[in-house]
């Protein structure tokens, strides 16, 4: 199958879970970053939609961190030429982006060279840690485009969303590993 397929494919069976598994999934997969979590100060994370993984959570489990300075979480925002930005995370900032998931609405970007722990979205991974996003491209531009080293990318799905084999291309990034339920 082709990245269209696939994504098609996994998008309709993501369509047609539960509540209840997406909850329990989410809280999970959660579990599993926790110590990763607590080991990073400067952290991206995306602004789930539907049913994605529930990774936005993590922002009332880490509330006091983040009221007292010693954890920042950062949102993508995403531009129409192709672009994406991050902004740090403020609930008071945050409005619904015409997709259906919350971004920013601050014009204050940051350079993403601070963050220590990207979690990426995916519509699908592989055993190789290759990656089928929405088709737009914003991640593969945006983490191809940064270059701190160090700074650790985990993708985040369900066990339905790990196949065999994603289809690559050059620009792909491929993430530093994935955590599902």
């Amino acid at each position: 199958m082709n990245k269209n397929e696939i994504r098609k494919s996994i998008i309709t069976i993501r369509n047609n879970i539960s509540n209840d598994y997406v909850e329990f999934a989410s809280n999970k997969i959660i579990s599993k970053l926790k110590n990763i979590i607590d080991n990073s100060s400067n952290i991206m994370i995306f602004m789930d939609m539907k049913n994605e993984v529930k990774i936005s959570k993590l922002l009332s489990i880490y509330e006091d961190e983040i009221k007292i300075g010693t954890k920042t979480f950062f949102v993508p925002k995403t531009f129409s030429n192709g672009t994406m930005k991050i902004n740090k995370y403020n609930k008071d900032e945050m409005i619904l982006h015409p997709f259906g998931y919350l971004e920013s609405s601050s014009n204050i970007f940051y350079n993403p060279n601070i963050i220590d722990l990207i979690i990426v979205p995916g519509i699908a991974f592989d055993n190789n840690n290759n990656r089928i996003g929405f088709g737009k491209g914003f991640y593969d531009r945006f983490l191809n485009n940064i270059t701190n080293t160090n700074i650790l990318t985990i993708g985040v799905c369900y066990k339905f969303q790990i196949i065999p084999s994603v289809p690559t291309e050059s620009h792909d990034y491929i993430v530093d590993m994935v955590i599902s339920d």
